[in-house]
This record gives structure tokens, C-alpha cells and sequence, in this order.
């Protein structure tokens, strides 16, 4: 919402293309940039930026200096409108993230549709802003491609972080660091990830998304018996509860042994 604002301010003959995953969402970043660009402070602001009289629907409006904000999704068209910018805001429903079609059809739709509606491919922007949702998501996508400024800000700091945000400023997250404690202190986060789970959590929140089948362990490593191992006739089981850092403050690894002849837990 605001950062085509702000593009328009400090230029208001570039052409934009936002996208998101669904065209009534779309409309709405649509409905609140054109909002705040109509504000006094925008206004004092940017003078220079005015919204013009001629093109202004709820998917694209004009500024009299010819340049505009065009909105679109994966499921409408393009044909024919070109821009400097084109910013992918949410272009992929969460509740689809499991489905490999879904994932391939955003996919080709920014290769085959979306990237060459840039004007000028080699001088145009191409914004991604979205949570990670699967480890072969869009993001996951064109990281692997590389050639891309990646900017991830877990939820709450895993490692420490230097995040410039600036000329020669940097903000310094420790390890454990939340990132916005008025809007989610650590208790909502806690409660999101028993909510959620720790696999859409480690996704949505942390920017890490791991393996449907698990990060360390794979089911692959274990392999059937046709046959009982030869031995003593004993059976044991082992059941191993993991835990995922070594600091002082985490949980522990946990051991149950159950055999024929009685259990054990460390």
C-alpha cells in the first residue's frame, strides 16, 4: 500500500504493476494506496504526485504526470500493459501451499506472464513481498535462481541479525530478538506456534519452511525387515523426542526405551 505511494511521490510517471493472489485483495492494496495518497500528509509531502481525472477505477488509477498504479492477480491478464515496477505483494494463498500445482501455476505465471511485463528488463524492479509458505514456493523459486537482495526478518531472531536500513545504519537483532513486540510479543507467538503447528509456523513466522517429512530426521533412513533380526527374541523400541538447540534455556533431548522386559526414559 504504501510504497507505490512512495514510488509515485518521487516520480509520478512511473508506471506500476502490483499483483496479489486474488483479485479482490488486489483491489484492496488498490483502495488503500489511492487513500493515503489523497491525505493532507501525502499531499504536503508530494505535491509534485496528483491523482489525475482521467483513469480511475478500482484496479487502476492515472496521475496527471501519466503514470499509474495497475492492479492485477495470477488469474487476470496483462496483455498489452507493460511498467517499471512490478511488486508481487501475497501472490500466493497459504491455504494452497500444499499443492504442487498451485505452487507450479504462480510459478509459470511469473515466468511466462508477469517478468516480461517489465519495459525495461534490465533496468526495471521486481519487488517479491510475501511469507515463506513452502521450501519450493515462489521465493523458494527464484532464490535457488539467485541474483536477487534478500531481505528475511524471522519473527523472533534465531541468530543474530544486522539489517541495514540505511546509509551506513544498521539495526542489530540478538539471538531470541522479537521483531515487533507491540503487535506480536512473545506470548502471541507462542501461542501461534501451539496453534499452528511447528511446521506452518517455522514457514509463515520464522521465513524457514522445512520438509513436509521433518528438517533432521528423514523417514527414508528407516528401512522394513521381511524377517525378525536374529538375536535374542527381544523386542525394544526406542522413541526419541529431539531437542532443536543447545542452549541452556532449551529443551532436552528425550530417550524411551520399551523392551520385554520393562521401560526406561532419560
Amino acid at each position: 500500500m504504501a510504497f507505490p505511494a512512495f514510488c509515485l511521490g518521487h516520480n509520478p510517471a512511473r508506471k506500476i504493476i502490483a499483483a496479489s493472489y486474488s483479485a479482490d485483495l488486489a483491489i484492496k492494496h488498490a483502495n488503500d494506496c489511492r487513500t493515503l495518497m489523497r491525505t493532507d500528509m501525502y499531499r504536503a509531502l508530494f505535491p509534485g504526485t496528483v491523482i489525475g481525472n482521467g483513469k480511475n477505477t478500482e484496479t487502476e488509477f492515472h496521475t496527471t504526470a501519466r503514470g499509474y498504479r495497475h492492479s492485477t492477480s495470477p488469474g487476470g491478464t496483462l496483455t498489452g500493459r507493460g511498467g517499471d515496477l512490478l511488486i508481487l505483494d501475497d501472490i500466493m494463498n497459504a491455504k494452497e501451499a500444499a499443492s504442487d500445482a498451485k505452487r507450479e501455476a504462480v510459478i509459470n505465471w511469473y515466468a511466462n506472464t508477469a517478468f516480461s511485463r517489465l519495459d525495461d528488463k534490465v533496468n526495471g524492479a521486481i519487488v517479491v513481498v510475501m511469507q515463506r509458505l513452502h521450501q519450493n514456493d515462489l521465493a523458494g523459486h527464484l532464490r535457488d535462481q539467485g541474483g536477487w537482495t534478500v531481505l528475511s526478518l524471522p519473527a523472533i531472531a534465531d541468530e543474530p541479525q544486522s539489517v541495514p536500513i540505511g546509509i551506513q545504519r544498521v539495526f542489530n537483532r540478538p539471538t531470541g530478538d522479537v521483531l515487533h513486540t507491540a503487535r506480536e510479543p512473545r506470548s502471541a507467538l507462542e501461542h501461534l506456534r501451539t496453534t499452528l503447528g511447528s511446521y506452518n509456523f517455522s514457514a509463515q513466522y520464522q521465513q524457514r519452511p522445512i520438509p513436509v517429512e521433518g528438517e533432521l530426521i528423514k523417514w527414508r533412513w528407516f528401512k522394513p525387515f521381511e524377517r525378525a533380526p536374529a538375536g535374542s527374541g527381544h523386542t525394544i523400541v526406542q522413541s526419541w523426542d529431539i531437542g532443536m538447540k543447545a542452549g541452556a534455556g532449551n529443551d532436552y533431548f528425550g530417550l524411551h526405551n520399551l523392551g520385554s522386559t520393562g521401560a526406561t526414559t532419560t
